[in-house]
């Protein structure tokens, strides 16, 4: 089973307004969603905002938003779509624009992989580009002539192309027939409906997602039934809806988590199949799990999986039969996306809701169970992340409050750690202050300002002077509104040669580095105390301290870097030469000339040691 990030077409309703304005509502002529967000306003510019790891936001980088940034300042944008990292935009001459990734050619760019464009990148010459919708990796678009274009991967025949067509990395025409009504791409499959009503399908097919009634792959379009009364499809990422002239709403495909929207849960469908008996749904969208759709009435439905709130219902409860959202009867238009929805109501107010683990609803924070109003107003957004170069969004902390624990060290040996600052804001971040607590410091030399989408490194020491368990924080003040002190809690312990918390004559900060050589600190070998009490010694533990007194600076434990053994070094507290010892059958073991018990130990695995002393000493350490 494929994990999919949904296609996204374009939502479109009547301009409302003259020119932008950065207030809410966000007023807007289209907006599209997948797992990110994008919005033409009604004065023609281009906000986007949420998931940016292949530059899919236009904004020159990589760094995902949390509020609504603009893309240049141009206000020429006509139309805008969404698909899994990629965005796609038509600008009012017609001329194609995209960005985002390129694997398998989905841009359109001539290039293949590793080409990621994260700005937008204009797709050829041509001026009469009309609609765009992006799969997987397919991506599809018909011209004003009513001819249908496709490019990106054709592995599972989604290019409808024929079979042994692999990757098609700028736009080609699918077939010659000029009379394409309208097309969507869905996981890896792709549904259309031609100017006479009839539906078609190609692709993938392991769900019955096609609709034909067979399984198996088709490489080209395909026929689904015999109706002529199709009017207004959607592709999701392994189902779909569609509805048919007299307002009936129709689907096939996958089921999982109830998105079909016929009472089960589960099984797939693989003929189009009437959703309950109704006769008023005007507007249908497939999402990744789950389907939204309007009725003639205005009101707005949903179903299928909720896990995000990406339903719109007040909860997270999945729900496999359409489910009214909410008591307004003014949609305009809706559009499903990877894990969240956006909609457009009267007036072209722009709402959002569903998961905004990426920054996808334009929100600093937090997801959203019920539509909300989307907002343009440019802010700063502080995030932090405790890995130096995060990979991943899981990696970020946004808001509240998280903890840091920095390794274990001994009195002398400094720790520190790198904790990235970012701004995933629309405006200008500045950080006033950086303030540490006692037992720790920062290199921070306010005030610094970001840039959106800037980052910086920010370098925290732990005082390996002040020994034992020490907690302390990291408080960052900033003029993110939302954010005005990150707290981030620090703790890590410092081990003294001074301390012996066991009792047992070592240091704790000893028996920490001989742990980390890989020595159980605190057992005594049998075989070698019994031994020694052959010779006559009387065995037991000797004095760290008494050892450091005698030796300052000395070593409890060298490593000889040619054999590649560690040697832990004790002096005796009776000079003699144990030539009888080391025959008694301790392999490897010799005394020095200062008195020191050398004993061996490979360069892995988990060893003993052991510790003596004799009593009373003959001698002076």
């Amino acid at each position: 089973m494929f994990a999919r990030n949904p296609p996204r077409r374009w939502i479109t309703v009547p301009t409302v307004l003259a020119g932008l304005c950065l207030c809410d509502p966000v007023s807007a002529s289209k907006v599209a969603v997948s797992n990110h967000t994008v919005i033409v306003t009604a004065g023609g510019g281009l906000r986007v905002a949420g998931k940016n790891g292949n530059g899919n936001l236009g904004l020159g980088d990589a760094f995902l938003r949390r509020t609504f940034c603009s893309v240049g300042e141009s206000n020429v944008w006509q139309s805008v779509y969404a698909g899994p990292s990629v965005t796609f935009a038509i600008q009012a001459d017609g001329a194609l624009w995209a960005c985002g990734n390129a694997t398998s050619g989905r841009l359109g760019l001539g290039d293949l992989v590793f080409s990621d464009s994260s700005t937008l990148t204009r797709v050829g010459t041509d001026q009469n580009w009309l609609e765009v919708t992006v799969g997987d990796r397919q991506t599809l678009a018909r011209k004003l002539d009513g001819t249908l274009w496709v490019w990106g991967s054709g592995y599972s025949g989604e290019l409808g192309l024929g079979s042994g067509i692999s990757n098609q990395n700028t736009p080609v025409q699918l077939g010659t027939d000029a009379g394409w009504l309208g097309c969507d791409a869905g996981g890896r499959h792709v549904v259309a409906i031609k100017a006479d009503g009839s539906l078609w399908s190609w692709g993938s097919n392991f769900f019955g997602q096609l609709g034909i009634g067979t399984s198996g792959n088709r490489y080209v379009p395909s026929r689904v039934g015999l109706l002529n009364d199709w009017t207004k499809i959607s592709a999701g990422g392994t189902h779909n809806l569609a509805i048919r002239a007299d307002g009936s709403l129709w689907a096939w495909g996958s089921n999982d988590a109830g998105k079909l929207g016929n009472g089960s849960a589960s099984g797939t469908v693989n003929t189009p199949t009437q959703i309950g008996t109704g006769s008023t749904w005007s507007a249908v969208s497939a999402g990744e799990n789950f389907s939204l759709a309007i009725k003639t009435d205005g009101s707005l439905w949903a179903w299928g999986f909720n896990g995000g709130g990406q339903l719109g219902l007040g909860d997270l409860t999945s729900r496999s039969a359409p489910t009214r959202v909410g008591a307004a009867s003014d949609w305009q238009s809706v559009h499903a996306g990877a894990n969240h929805a956006a909609g457009i109501r009267a007036g072209g107010a722009v709402w959002l809701w569903g998961n905004n683990g990426s920054g996808q609803l334009g929100a600093p924070t937090g997801n959203r169970l019920e539509p909300a109003p989307a907002s343009l107003a440019e802010k700063p957004v502080i995030t932090i992340s405790t890995f130096p170069n995060p990979t991943w969004d899981g990696h970020i902390q946004i808001s509240g409050q998280q903890t840091f624990a920095f390794p274990q060290t001994v009195e002398g040996i400094s720790k520190s750690a790198a904790f990235t600052v970012f701004n995933h804001g629309s405006t200008q971040l500045q950080l006033s202050d950086a303030v540490t607590g006692a037992g720790f410091s920062e290199n921070l030399d306010p005030p610094k300002v970001l840039d959106p989408g800037a980052s910086i490194l920010l370098n925290v020491s732990r005082d390996a002077s002040l020994a034992g368990a020490l907690a302390g924080s990291l408080t960052i003040s900033s003029n993110d509104p939302a954010t005005p002190a990150f707290l981030i809690h620090l703790s890590g312990t410092v081990f003294s040669f001074t301390a012996d918390a066991d009792g047992d004559e070592l240091s704790d900060a000893a028996e920490f580095k001989l742990a980390a050589h890989g020595f159980r600190v605190n057992s005594a070998d049998p075989g070698l105390l019994t031994l020694l009490r052959a010779e006559g010694h009387r065995a037991g533990l000797v004095s760290e301290g008494a050892l450091r007194a005698a030796q300052p600076g000395g070593l409890l434990l060298k490593r000889d870097e040619v054999s590649g053994k560690s040697v832990v070094r004790l002096r005796l507290e009776k000079s003699s030469s144990l030539a009888g010892f080391t025959a008694a059958g301790l392999s490897g073991a010799s005394v020095d000339a200062g008195g020191r018990l050398l004993v061996p130990q490979p360069r892995t695995g988990d060893h003993g040691f052991f510790r003596f002393r004799i009593d009373p000493p003959t001698t002076a350490p």
